[in-house]
């Protein structure tokens, strides 16, 4: 569906704003893993929480070059890889809340 607003630019910036949003998530989900992992003395969660930070990286990067490219192109590889990282954080959370480390 085409956008109703004619000023140039704005897909590529909410693109760029999308990418962001999505890095502050994993930001979010890596503090809270690091929240779990210091209450409960959890060294193995500290792992698990820094593979998100860097995962946060990767996307807020991504974002970034998303936004300087001239045209908003599809992006499979990239939202392949992202849908992967959600996968590894839900399966994360999921034995953090089942299983008492």
């Amino acid at each position: 569906m085409p956008s109703t607003d004619d000023r140039p630019g704005l897909a590529r910036e909410r693109t760029g704003l999308a990418w962001q949003r999505s890095a502050l998530g994993f930001v979010v989900l890596a503090g809270v893993m690091l929240s779990v992992a210091a209450h409960r003395e959890a060294p193995g969660l500290l792992v698990v929480g820094a593979a998100l930070a860097a995962v946060a990286g990767a996307v807020w990067r991504q974002g970034r070059h998303a936004y300087g490219d001239a045209a908003v192109q599809a992006q499979p590889r990239a939202l392949a890889l992202i849908a992967v990282a959600t996968a590894f954080s839900a399966l994360a959370a999921a034995i953090v809340v089942l299983v008492r480390l």
